[in-house]
């Protein structure tokens, strides 16, 4: 159903539509420029407003090809970044902070040292530094609507829990562009795959067999890797086996977090949930320490939002792996449109 704010702009939902087709146009009939790099390009994105699991597929496809003996780099925007000026991130960076970089490209450099993450509007001006600085292929974080640059995989993510965005475009929907643009797309990953997901994926398939007929078909579910304990250090995943939890977060759709602590044995007992890229006060974790008190639970968050906490918060993180479970990335590197590894 549509929120009742949302009516008064619903005549403007055509203007949308038209606005995003007209653009897409203009660049594959070549009336906008694209520019191709001397390296491969692989695009990581979606379709809808809201978290697909991004930044985990990227961090897993990067550490794929260094596996292979590639010299990636991340190219990304960096979010509601308040400076518009170029910048590379290798490694963390304790001089680089969330309002000059963004959480994603700080969780990514945390998690591919000595990775150039480039972060920068301009993706084509951010793919000459990352090959300036050695990088022999490049992916693209978030970059299915970033058409100026030219791609040789287009991998669009859907998230297995609310794969269509609504099946509309704004104001009625959270599409980022009609589903029709799925077409596009090289190759499609269903993320946050259920653990007894087949049934689910099955119909998503069926949809993109309608919609984008001929593209391969991967799927992958986010598995907790390992938890940072406060006060004490990073330890196995199983140590959430029995614990009550507090699960809060900033994310385009939380409820799979609080799936994936209850997959790995927590024992969930509430959740806090904030707006996307939620830049955290004091007060914000005054609120989620005293919730979790009145419940008796350890509040537990993602890597992506603990950038964005003080260092001595007394919370545990968990930072989760995006894991292929029908084919591999290595072979979704593979496709003839893809990386010549």
């Amino acid at each position: 159903m549509v929120a009742a704010w949302r009516y008064l702009l619903l005549p403007l939902a055509p203007l949308y539509r038209g606005a995003v087709r007209a653009r897409e146009t203009a660049y594959r009939r070549g009336w906008l420029h694209r520019v191709r790099l001397g390296v491969p390009v692989i695009s990581v994105g979606n379709i809808s407003v809201g978290g697909t699991g991004k930044t985990p597929t990227v961090i897993a496809l990067v550490r794929e090809l260094a596996h292979l003996g590639r010299r990636p780099a991340v190219l990304t925007r960096g979010y509601r970044r308040s400076s518009r000026d170029p910048v590379v991130v290798v490694g963390p960076d304790p001089r680089q902070g969330v309002a000059e970089v963004g959480d994603e490209p700080l969780e990514m450099a945390r998690r591919l040292p000595g990775v150039p993450v480039v972060v920068d509007a301009d993706r084509v001006q951010g793919g000459r530094e990352a090959i300036r600085l050695g990088a022999d292929v490049l992916v693209l974080d978030d970059g299915f609507q970033h058409m100026a640059l030219e791609r040789d995989l287009d991998l669009v993510l859907l998230d297995a829990g609310d794969p269509w965005g609504g099946g509309h475009v704004p104001p009625r929907g959270r599409l980022r562009e009609p589903l029709s643009a799925l077409r596009r797309a090289s190759a499609f990953l269903v993320t946050k795959a259920p653990v007894d997901g087949r049934a689910v994926v099955e119909e998503i398939e069926a949809r993109l067999k309608e919609i984008a007929p001929g593209k391969q078909v991967f799927v992958a579910r986010l598995r907790p890797n390992r938890v940072r304990v406060a006060e004490e250090g990073w330890r196995n995943p199983e140590v959430l086996r029995g614990r009550r939890v507090l699960a809060f977060a900033g994310l385009g759709r939380p409820e799979a977090f609080a799936a994936s602590l209850a997959e790995a044995g927590a024992d969930v007992v509430a959740t806090q949930w904030f707006g996307d890229h939620q830049e955290y006060t004091q007060r914000d974790v005054d609120r989620v320490l005293a919730r979790a008190g009145a419940v008796d639970a350890t509040p537990v968050t993602t890597a992506k939002d603990a950038v964005k906490l003080p260092t001595d918060a007394p919370v545990w993180v968990v930072e989760a792996v995006m894991e292929p479970v029908e084919g591999s990335w290595r072979e979704l590197l593979r496709l003839p449109v893809g990386v010549d590894l």
